[in-house]
């Protein structure tokens, strides 16, 4: 395979419109004025940029899946979230603060996801629109998020800590609860 550098292949491109611009005959504009229209090409008339996303996602770090409506979600160490459902239908998503997606889960069958990323917030997306959106959000300050358990067809979602905690938020209003399971009581009991 023939490696080449697009620097040189957008010079090259400067080099023959200037060569074929400087031979052409004058065109003119009015009847008044004879004025030489000059095109050439520049390194600010480009841009590069994606074009297309096929295949899976660079550098997975968590996954979900809805079984009744069959949709899987993938996300990224770059805070991508990709969809996919039946044969050719994908969608791409991406979250603001761009942090590492540490754990996704459906509300199954209710067209929404809980994504939990690395800057401790926990996102509850809506999948029921053209384009999925973040609905609500929560930030945790003085504890890390590490786990996030959803029990099917339950309106509590259940948020593990780096310390051992268990915070629980609603997942109709997405507020916390005043309820926390602390380590150091589970023990007790």
């Amino acid at each position: 395979m023939k490696k080449f550098n697009i620097r040189k292949v957008l010079d090259g491109l400067k080099e023959v419109s200037s060569s074929s611009s400087s031979s052409s005959p004058s065109v003119q504009v009015g009847p008044q004025e004879n004025n030489l229209i000059q095109e050439t090409l520049q390194s600010e008339h480009f841009q590069l940029c994606k074009t297309v996303r096929h295949g899976f996602p660079y550098q997975p770090s968590s996954m979900a899946f809805d079984p009744v409506q069959k949709i899987l979600a993938i996300g990224t160490q770059s805070g991508a979230l990709r969809l996919f459902g039946r044969p050719g239908v994908e969608c791409y998503c991406q979250h603001e603060s761009g942090a590492a997606v540490i754990q996704l889960q459906f509300l199954i069958n209710e067209g929404a996801l809980v994504s939990a990323l690395a800057d401790d917030t926990v996102h509850l997306w809506n999948l029921r629109q053209k384009r999925p959106a973040v609905l609500h959000s929560l930030k945790f300050n003085k504890e890390r998020i590490t786990f996030c358990h959803l029990p099917f067809q339950s309106k509590w979602l259940y948020i593990g800590t780096e310390r051992g905690n268990i915070h629980i938020v609603n997942v109709e209003s997405f507020m916390l609860s005043g309820y926390v399971i602390m380590w150091n009581k589970a023990i007790e009991l």
